[in-house]
């Protein structure tokens, strides 16, 4: 097996890994699933040892083809930078940017921001994943995304990570509701009311440091916002979501603000990329862009 060839199947393994199945794989990366499974069966025979466990339901890496994994992903990572930085001048920026980004995130800003970035460098191409990050840190790389947008800080050294921004998030609820329960006067009247809480929510933080436990009377738990809010049209309770998303309804009149005479603290939104001191040319570019786009505020 040549270099070249050994590169391809690295790439054809890797894909399989990911995605557990040979049929994903060969339409992801537009061939066969007969030259998929090739690739693999060749790797096997090169290597002397079973990489990918099969069955009828899934394809999943043996202990040695997990190690082999970690190989893979620095070969290809270390010969993508190499090649980006031999093909792109200091003001050329191109090539894909994966990225996995929270979906109610995705509805009013990374996607408007991520389109303008594309807009200015035409040879961007990008790979934009919409759902809840896991509480695993290396979960995205894992994934082979190059950065996750999130509103919580990695606990974890390897990883990068930089704040970008900040989420301004606001007190909602239905007119029923307030009406038939009454309006707060100050956030210690919250504790009287019914909660619609995300999913891992414990406190309420306002700005000044106040705290109100979230986890009391709730009527409600999930882990979309947007779901918060259809509860609170619905006249379910109070629900604490970011004002970006709740301005719709604001304005639709479905629901109304709670307390804005208190506001409630913002909270900081983050990026987190792939250990290391080389990071390509179009991650730096893009995640500049991001905290530049986000000081607008959201």
């Amino acid at each position: 097996m040549g270099r070249m060839d050994r590169l391809l199947t690295m790439k054809s393994f890797l894909t399989v890994a990911r995605l557990s199945s040979f049929t994903s794989a060969a339409d992801e990366l537009g061939i066969s699933r007969t030259l998929v499974s090739r690739h693999i069966a060749d790797l096997e025979t090169h290597l002397g040892a079973r990489l990918l466990h099969r069955t009828t339901r899934a394809v999943t890496p043996t202990p040695i083809g997990y190690d082999y994994m970690t190989l893979c992903k620095r070969v290809l990572s270390e010969i993508a930078a190499g090649e980006d930085e031999i093909a792109a001048s200091r003001d050329e920026i191109r090539g894909e940017i994966a990225i996995l980004c929270p979906i109610w995130l995705g509805s009013f800003g990374l996607s408007e921001a991520a389109a303008s970035f594309c807009v200015e460098h035409p040879d961007v191409r990008l790979r934009i994943q919409f759902e809840e990050p896991s509480a695993n840190p290396h979960d995205f790389l894992e994934k082979e995304y190059d950065l996750c947008i999130q509103p919580t800080e990695l606990r974890d050294s390897e990883i990068k990570v930089r704040k970008i921004g900040e989420i301004q998030f606001c007190l909602i609820a239905s007119r029923e509701y307030l009406e038939r329960k009454g309006y707060p006067a100050s956030p210690d009247e919250l504790e009287a009311h019914d909660r619609l809480v995300k999913s891992g929510e414990a406190d309420w933080e306002f700005v000044g440091g106040l705290r109100i436990a979230a986890r009391k009377h709730v009527r409600c738990t999930t882990n979309s916002v947007f779901a918060l809010c259809s509860a609170a049209v619905a006249g379910l309770g109070i629900a604490l979501v970011p004002l970006g998303v709740a301005t719709r309804f604001l304005s639709e009149g479905s629901v109304l603000q709670v307390l804005p005479e208190f506001p409630v603290a913002p909270r900081p939104l983050f990026v987190a990329s792939a250990p290391g001191s080389q990071t390509p040319s179009r991650i730096q570019a893009f995640v500049s862009w991001l905290a530049d786009w986000f000081k607008q505020g959201l």
